[in-house]
């Protein structure tokens, strides 16, 4: 690595500003998803060699923007790991020739998963150094927020299109593969967007996070889900979309719970376990295009000064000082350098693991992943998982938004656009 990537390699690589300068092209899940539809090898063939062209384009367009970072910045340990992620995948990507046979392509699909393998440590990656760029105010709040969004947004897309040529490749094999072509609806959008049910997702998210709460205090009666409106059915990443319920389900459990032992602090212990917390409610509605849910607590609510920075990745020292401590406390964080080629990965255990497979389809994902993240302790605040979840939303054209009244409790507005309802609701980011 420290013969590939040093200084005059950073500020005077003309190979790396040619792809730069090169366009990346516009997709749409639809298109993406037309590669499956009566699949063939020249399809798969094709597709295969969109993703090779495509994807050290997207690389460099990220590398170029990690190289604009002011020194102090992209000097950082953590950004300084993932601009040598990135190079050292792009360097891959640029060095392939032509996939002509299938047989090509299964070698080229086991480099995919190398790569997905090999990028689980960015997330925690760039995590960890939003938070010391904080501490040390080499940005300021609103510059990390619009760092932070590109390099989430970007990671999505190319992890998206990734993966949706691994499960084609997969697929060609699926005697079946004609019948399920025939079955699939008018607004089918590809096989990592399941149909999600509103409901089983949502009260599988608060059972997880319920339970561990209830490990926590075993006596104590947990607040009750009551959840209004018919059930919806969806196409999502399964993974977003139970990272995004389960941290909002977190966020209110804890704060219901935390209130109700606040407001009853002079009863007696045995009084306060027949006592029930009030209950946490969420209300479904929707149009033809999108799908609002409305979750109500009355976990006491927060000040206008919070609620005004509960979306935003840069911190207050103090707090970024905390949160990077709980970093480096939560089990599996071995960061250290230990990737050569794109067929190594990093020892990346426990739940910093998990948070670098957001991204990926429920093709891909550990069945433990969820659990692990919403079960992390609480005393470990990472100051993280609401921006994260509106990066999520907002990069599938949906909308989260938090009320709250002090003292009392809080609302959060989350939108969800129903993919396939429009071809403008498709567009994966350029880069």
């Amino acid at each position: 690595i420290n013969s590939l990537i040093n200084e005059q390699h950073f500020y005077r690589n003309s190979l790396l500003l040619a792809w730069s300068e090169r366009n990346s092209h516009p997709v749409s899940l639809r298109h993406l998803a037309n590669f499956g539809k009566k699949l063939t090898k020249e399809k798969l063939l094709s597709s295969a060699n969109f993703v090779r062209s495509e994807l050290p384009v997207r690389l460099s367009l990220k590398l170029k923007e990690l190289q604009k970072l002011e020194y102090k910045v992209i000097n950082n340990y953590h950004i300084n790991k993932v601009y040598k992620s990135y190079y050292l995948c792009f360097n891959s990507f640029r060095r392939m020739g032509r996939i002509e046979t299938l047989e090509e392509n299964e070698q080229f699909c086991k480099f995919l998963n190398d790569v997905l393998n090999d990028h689980l440590t960015v997330l925690p990656h760039l995590m960890m150094g939003a938070l010391e760029v904080s501490i040390l105010k080499n940005m300021n709040q609103l510059q990390l927020d619009e760092f932070m969004s590109s390099m989430l947004r970007s990671r999505i897309s190319r992890r998206v299109i990734i993966e949706q040529h691994i499960m084609l490749s997969r697929s060609l094999n699926d005697q079946n593969n004609v019948i399920d072509d025939e079955n699939k609806p008018p607004n089918f959008i590809g096989d990592n967007f399941q149909f999600c049910s509103s409901h089983e997702h949502l009260n599988n998210c608060f059972n997880i996070c319920s339970n561990f709460l209830q490990s926590i205090y075993p006596n104590l009666k947990m607040p009750e889900l009551i959840i209004i409106g018919d059930e919806v059915k969806f196409q999502f990443l399964t993974n977003h979309l139970n990272y995004i319920f389960a941290e909002i389900l977190r966020n209110s459990l804890k704060s219901t719970i935390k209130n109700f032992l606040f407001r009853n602090n002079g009863i007696q212990l045995q009084e306060l376990n027949d006592l029930k917390p009030p209950p946490i409610i969420v209300t479904i509605t929707q149009t033809k295009k999108d799908i609002t849910f409305k979750f109500q607590d009355q976990g006491g609510g927060m000040s206008n000064e919070k609620l005004s920075k509960v979306w935003s990745f840069g911190k207050s020292p103090k707090l970024a000082s905390e949160y990077l401590l709980n970093f480096h406390k939560l089990p599996g964080l071995d960061l250290n350098d230990t990737t050569t080629t794109t067929t190594n990965t990093n020892d990346l255990s426990g739940m910093l693991h998990n948070l670098g497979q957001m991204e990926t389809s429920n093709n891909f994902k550990n069945k433990s992943m969820l659990k692990s993240l919403v079960s992390r302790p609480f005393e470990y605040t990472l100051g993280i998982s609401l921006p994260m979840c509106k990066i999520y939303t907002d990069y599938w054209n949906g909308e989260l938004d938090m009320f709250s009244i002090e003292g009392y409790g809080t609302d959060v507005y989350l939108k969800l656009s129903k993919l396939g309802s429009g071809g403008d609701k498709l567009q994966l980011d350029k880069a």
